[in-house]
């Protein structure tokens, strides 16, 4: 698999609240980026990929323009700047995430049509719970992977340190066979399930490795001691998967990208591969390390990944 092109401007945002400190909150704006990939398998349309989307959206969601055509630019974004404060309060919070897999589905139903949904994967890098009140809180993702799972053909994915997955949650994300939960490092093989279309049986899988947490005391939440983290990482690379998923991000000190410098020096002694990670924001989304490994950072990002006759160009 290879990133080929990835674009500078987003295609569209998507308008949520984020906490701040104090336990206000903040309107933000969650940008959408185009690319294009090579490798992607047989009965694979695109490839989405997200990681920290921790902001919530009050309900009722507001839409711009309920008039949305094929050839007309998408104006789509919740409002909420405009929405009144009685509907803001914490009982009427939705997940960022929760709602985000609807509202990308249908930009791709307008400004791709000829890519199927339900051919469609996403990528999960953690982190996807938030609370009005409280930056950085931590609780229950599952709601998340459940709203991506409806709206497109698989999920594969991996814990950040703020996600609190009880075990009737697993369980419940585990017993679906088109979410690959990855609560331990693995690589697996990620496809359509059986059930799904009739043409699911000509799809050929994905070979995604994850490795969830961050390095830290084992004593906390989705942390492993730094020798378990690098030796799980390692024997990852060893099984040459197609891409791998970290929620901790390597640190690239040279470019002024934070980060984690022992991850980095793990992946360039590592075959080349493409990583997903997040964790830590970067301006910029896309480097290359020595040994030819792409990284993507994906925190509060969304990417859609197609192949190259899908792509399309950047908007004025």
């Amino acid at each position: 698999m290879r990133i080929i092109t990835l674009q500078e401007h987003p295609i569209e945002t998507f308008g949520y609240l984020n906490a701040v400190p104090g336990g206000e909150v903040q309107a933000a704006q969650l940008p959408i980026y185009l690319g294009t990939i090579s490798g992607l398998p047989k009965g694979m349309d695109a490839l989405i990929v997200s990681s920290d989307l921790q902001g919530i959206v009050p309900l009722p969601y507001v839409r711009e323009d309920a008039k949305i055509t094929a050839d007309s630019d998408v104006h789509i974004s919740p409002d909420i700047s405009s929405q009144d404060e009685r509907t803001l309060n914490m009982d009427e919070d939705c997940l960022l995430g929760e709602m985000l897999p609807d509202y990308v589905r249908l930009l791709l139903e307008v400004e791709m049509p000829e890519i199927d949904p339900n051919r469609v994967g996403v990528l999960l890098c953690g982190d996807l719970y938030a609370r009005r009140g409280k930056r950085g809180a931590s609780g229950n993702p599952v709601p998340v992977w459940l709203a991506f799972r409806d709206a497109f053909g698989w999920v594969a994915g991996v814990d950040g340190n703020h996600d609190l997955t009880d075990e009737a949650g697993a369980h419940r994300l585990h017993s679906d066979t088109a979410i690959h939960y990855m609560d331990a490092p693995v690589v697996i093989n990620a496809s359509l399930p059986l059930d799904g279309l009739a043409s699911s049986a000509a799809s050929q899988p994905l070979r995604v490795a994850g490795l969830g947490g961050i390095i830290g005391r084992p004593d906390k939440p989705n942390r492993l001691p730094e020798k378990q983290y690098l030796q799980s990482l390692n024997k990852l690379l060893k099984q040459q998967p197609d891409c791998l998923l970290l929620h901790q991000s390597p640190g690239i000190a040279e470019l002024g990208l934070k980060g984690e410098a022992l991850i980095r020096q793990a992946l360039e002694a590592g075959s080349e591969t493409v990583v997903f990670c997040g964790h830590t924001h970067w301006q910029t989304s896309l480097v290359q390390l020595n040994n030819g490994t792409q990284i993507v950072n994906a925190d509060s990002k969304l990417f859609i990944f197609t192949r190259e006759q899908y792509g399309k160009t950047e908007k004025g």
